[in-house]
C-alpha cells in the first residue's frame, strides 16, 4: 500500500489510552492507525520515536485582530505563532474592526483568513440582531455566536435582553451554541471607579476591579436565559471558584453548559501577578479551585484566549492600558510542563484541548480524533524537551507574556495539517492560505 505519510514508532495519546502506533494519511485523512507493515512505502516518513502524537491541538479561542487592527496581530502572524505552539487549528473571535456580526462581515472575514492563515481555522460571529442572519451564517459556516455580557476589546454592547432571548431561541432551533464573555459591564465600571482611586496597583486590585460577583452575576444571567429558550451555552474564560459552582450546578439540572479556562487561571495568581487581562487572574483559592473543576469534568476544556496587543499600548499607566496577553504559543508548552508535574495526564490535555473542544464546537469527528477518516492533524510532542520561554523568540506580532524566563519540560517539535507539515524541528515548512475554514457538522 502506498501512502502520502507514515507516521512510525511512536506513542499516540487518546483521552482513554497511550499506545505505541504507526499512523498512515492519504489525501489528508487518517486511513490506518497500528503497526504497519514493512512493505508500506509512503512520498513521506517521518521517524516517532519517543515522541507523542496527539490529535492536532484546537486553540478555540483566539484574536488575531483582522480585520482592522492588524497593528496588533493578523491571521498570517497569529496562525504561525500558533503552529510553533502545536496548534493545528484556531477558532478566531468576533470583536475586530468592523465587527463579524452579519454575513457580509462573516465572508470578507473568511477570506481574509483564507488568504493568510497557515492552519485551519474557524470564525465567531456576533450573535446578530436579526434572526434571518442566524440561518444566514449557519450555513456559511460559522463556527458559533458570541455574547459580550461584560464590556472587553471593541467595548461592544450586549443585545438588549428582549432580542438576546428571542434570538437564542432561533439558536436553539438552529442547533448552534452560544458563547458568553461573563462579566457585567455596570459591575465592572462601577468597583473600576473606585480601584483607580487607589494608589498600590496589584493583582488582587486589578481582580477587585473586575470582582468575582460581576462573573457570577453574568454566568447565572447565562444559565437562566438557556434554560427558558433551551439555547446551548459556553462560558469563556471561567475564572473563579463561584463560577464553577454556578456552571456545577446547571450541568446538574440538566442545562446544555459547556465551559472553558485557560492557562493564565490555571498557572498565575493575583497575589504575585498584576499581568492585565479580562477578566482578571483571581487569587489562589479561585486557581485551585479551576484546576479541581477540571478533574471534575465541570470545565471542559481548555483554550488560550490569545489576546495580543502592541508594546507601546501595553507600556500604558495600567488603567489605560489594554487587557490581554499572548499565549497561543505557549498554551501547548505550558501544559504539557504541568504533565510533567503530575498535575494532569497527558491523555487528560488530549481531551481538554483537542476531542471536547471538537464536540463542543460540532466539528468532531473531522477533527479532534486520531479516528480513520478524520483529517491528519497530528501535534508531535517531546515532553523531556526542556526550554526557558523567551517572548523575543515568539512569532506573535505581540510580545507581552507574563510566562518570559519561565522554564518548561514538554515542547511540541512537529505540527501536521491535513497531511502536510506545518512546523517540524522549528522550522516553519507552509505558505500562507494553506488553512481551510473549519464548520460544523451539525
Amino acid at each position: 500500500m502506498h501512502y502520502d505519510l507514515i507516521l512510525k514508532n511512536g506513542t499516540i495519546v487518546t483521552p482513554k489510552e497511550s499506545l505505541k502506533s504507526d499512523i498512515a494519511v492519504k489525501n489528508g485523512k487518517i486511513v490506518q492507525t497500528g503497526s504497519l507493515e514493512n512493505s508500506c512505502i509512503a512520498d513521506d516518513i517521518y521517524d516517532a520515536a519517543g515522541m507523542y502524537i496527539l490529535p492536532g491541538i484546537i486553540d478555540a479561542h483566539v484574536h488575531f485582530r483582522d480585520p482592522g487592527l492588524t497593528e496588533k496581530e493578523d491571521f498570517e502572524t497569529g496562525s504561525i505563532a500558533a503552529a510553533f505552539g502545536g496548534i493545528t487549528t484556531i477558532a478566531d473571535m468576533p470583536n475586530t474592526v468592523p465587527v463579524t456580526s452579519n454575513l457580509l462581515r462573516f465572508n470578507e472575514k473568511t477570506c481574509i483568513a483564507k488568504e493568510k492563515s497557515c492552519v485551519d481555522f474557524a470564525l465567531f460571529a456576533l450573535l446578530p440582531n436579526e434572526s434571518p442572519e442566524i440561518e444566514a451564517l449557519k450555513r456559511a459556516g460559522v463556527l458559533g455566536f458570541k455574547v459580550f455580557l461584560g464590556t472587553s476589546t471593541g467595548d461592544i454592547a450586549p443585545p438588549s435582553q428582549p432580542v438576546l432571548f428571542e434570538q437564542m431561541k432561533v439558536c436553539a432551533q438552529a442547533g448552534i451554541r452560544i458563547g458568553f464573555h461573563a462579566e457585567t459591564s455596570e459591575l465592572n465600571s462601577y468597583f473600576t471607579s473606585l480601584c483607580v482611586k487607589k494608589t498600590a496597583l496589584s493583582g488582587l486590585l486589578l481582580s477587585e476591579a473586575r470582582p468575582v460577583f460581576s462573573e457570577a452575576l453574568a454566568i447565572q444571567t447565562a444559565i437562566c436565559y438557556a434554560q427558558y429558550s433551551g439555547a446551548k451555552i459556553h462560558i469563556h474564560h471561567v475564572t473563579s471558584l463561584d463560577g464553577v459552582k454556578l456552571i456545577a450546578e446547571a450541568k446538574q439540572r440538566g442545562i446544555n453548559i459547556t465551559a472553558e479556562t485557560c492557562p493564565h487561571y490555571l498557572l498565575l495568581n493575583a497575589e504575585n501577578c498584576a499581568h492585565k487581562v479580562y477578566p482578571p487572574i483571581r487569587g489562589e483559592e479561585h486557581r485551585k479551585a479551576l484546576w479541581k473543576a477540571i478533574n471534575e469534568g465541570i470545565i471542559d476544556m481548555i483554550a488560550s484566549d490569545h489576546a495580543p496587543h502592541t508594546k507601546k499600548e501595553k507600556e500604558l499607566p495600567a488603567w489605560e492600558a489594554p487587557a490581554g496577553l499572548c499565549g497561543t504559543e505557549t498554551f501547548v508548552p505550558l501544559i504539557l510542563n504541568e504533565v510533567n508535574k503530575g498535575t494532569l495526564s497527558l491523555n487528560d490535555f488530549v481531551r481538554l484541548a483537542s476531542e471536547t473542544p471538537a464536540k463542543i464546537w460540532d466539528i468532531y469527528p473531522r477533527k479532534g480524533n486520531l479516528l480513520s477518516g478524520a483529517d491528519a492533524d497530528f501535534t508531535v510532542v517531546d515532553m523531556n524537551k526542556k526550554e526557558k520561554i523567551d517572548i523575543k523568540e515568539l512569532h506573535s506580532k505581540s510580545k507581552t507574556s507574563p510566562y518570559d524566563g519561565t522554564e518548561i519540560q514538554g515542547k511540541p517539535i512537529a505540527v501536521i495539517v491535513r497531511g502536510k507539515f506545518i512546523m517540524k524541528d522549528g522550522r516553519f515548512l507552509a505558505n500562507k492560505g494553506f488553512g481551510n475554514l473549519v464548520s460544523p457538522e451539525f
